[in-house]
């Protein structure tokens, strides 16, 4: 079975910190990659849902939020965006490549102001 979900994020505010508490909690090996973007970013394993840590300068959790949810986009995250608009929602970021070689992602707003995203990962 497909997951729905496929890619999640943590915001931190000391990635190396950070990587140490999950690989030791989770008996991993985090990978750190540069995209060349704005945020330092550490990877979870690549198997199955996946996900990463994100470096925000100065970041402090919010107290009612803080994972960024992504949903399956593999099949092209456009429909979904119009579908998101024509039941209520808005869409925050428009498709916005990340890297050519890791997809497009978008986020938007739900009705209830919740904000979610759709991850497409390059075919």
């Amino acid at each position: 079975m497909k997951n729905t979900i496929t890619w999640f994020e943590i915001n931190v505010s000391n990635l190396k910190q950070a990587m140490q508490f999950y690989n030791h909690v989770l008996q991993i090996e985090m990978k750190f990659l540069d995209l060349d973007v704005a945020e330092s970013m550490a990877f979870f394993p690549d198997d199955g849902v996946n996900g990463a840590l994100v470096e925000e300068e100065g970041y402090v959790a919010p107290e009612h939020s803080g994972v960024m949810l992504y949903f399956d986009g593999s099949s092209g995250i456009d429909p979904y965006l119009k579908r998101v608009e024509e039941a209520g929602g808005s869409v925050v970021v428009h498709r916005t490549i990340i890297a050519d070689e890791i997809g497009c992602w978008a986020a938007f707003e739900d009705i209830d102001g919740n904000v979610l995203a759709f991850y497409e990962p390059t075919k």
